[in-house]
């Protein structure tokens, strides 16, 4: 039942998202540029959204469970890793991992936002 509930609420969302692209055709507001960008993002969004939720409705409680549990895992490599180095960037994290950037960065922040990891230097690039 849980699992539907989720799956009504993005179906709902969704459902909001293209009622509003297509109120916004409907009364000229489109016209290029910005409001086009903005179109094509929300249909990408709609886009995961359904492909979410139709993964998601085939995870089964163990796929859940062995998710989680590589999640977890991961995250202590990740500490270990740091606590090891002392300090490390995103990017020598993600070499250590082997895996992209961006899902480093996800872990990164997911860590510091439980209060397991700090994130004390931005410079420019």
């Amino acid at each position: 039942m849980k699992g539907e509930e989720k799956t009504m609420g993005m179906g709902m969302m969704s459902d909001m998202m293209q009622t509003m692209m297509q109120n916004l055709m409907k009364g000229g507001a489109i016209s290029g540029g910005m409001t086009d960008m903005c179109i094509k993002m929300m249909e990408q969004m709609r886009s995961f959204m359904q492909e979410s939720t139709y993964a998601s409705s085939y995870a089964t409680n163990e796929i859940r469970g062995l998710f989680e549990e590589w999640l977890k895992n991961v995250e202590e490599e990740i500490i270990g890793f740091v606590k090891e180095k002392g300090k490390a960037s995103p990017e020598d994290i993600a070499s250590k991992l082997k895996v992209s950037k961006e899902s480093t960065l996800f872990f990164i922040g997911k860590l510091a936002r439980e209060g397991k990891l700090s994130i004390g230097e931005i410079a420019i690039a």
